[in-house]
């Protein structure tokens, strides 16, 4: 009878404390700059956490492109990005494309990019490519 009140009690104060549980929310992620620099354009971004330092890699898709290469750290507990994107890639990217962050490939031709960036947290909208973003 004993160990039937202790588990009734654990089951009472178990559901008590439920309403307080809350999802890890999904880190804030955005362009901070657009710098070109002689024929590399940085495109620079900022977390609200720092990036994971894992076995996949993280993609920024402009458009149809996607690009990889980039230099990442962390301070003060936020995450900064850089890609390092040739110039020349981006002349044949119009203007108005969608720009997207991935940890890990994604194919952009056959996924709903909008509906994943909702819905995952590897995934990220990071508002339209412009060349008025580009800044020197």
């Amino acid at each position: 009878m004993k160990k039937i009140i202790i588990v009734f009690f654990s089951l009472v104060i178990a559901l008590f404390y439920s309403g307080n549980i809350v999802a890890q929310e999904k880190p804030k992620t955005k362009i901070s700059s657009v710098k070109q620099k002689d024929g590399t354009v940085r495109f620079s971004l900022t977390s609200s956490r720092p990036f994971i330092f894992g076995s996949n890699r993280y993609i920024l898709h402009i458009g149809n492109s996607d690009f990889m290469r980039n230099e990442q750290s962390h301070k003060n507990g936020k995450g900064y990005m850089t890609f390092l994107v040739p110039s020349g890639d981006l002349n044949n990217i119009r203007d108005g494309a969608h720009i997207y962050l991935t940890y890990g490939q994604v194919d952009i031709e056959e996924t709903d990019m909008d509906e994943l960036s909702k819905n995952s947290r590897r995934c990220w909208s990071l508002g339209y490519y412009s060349k008025d973003l580009l800044t020197k």
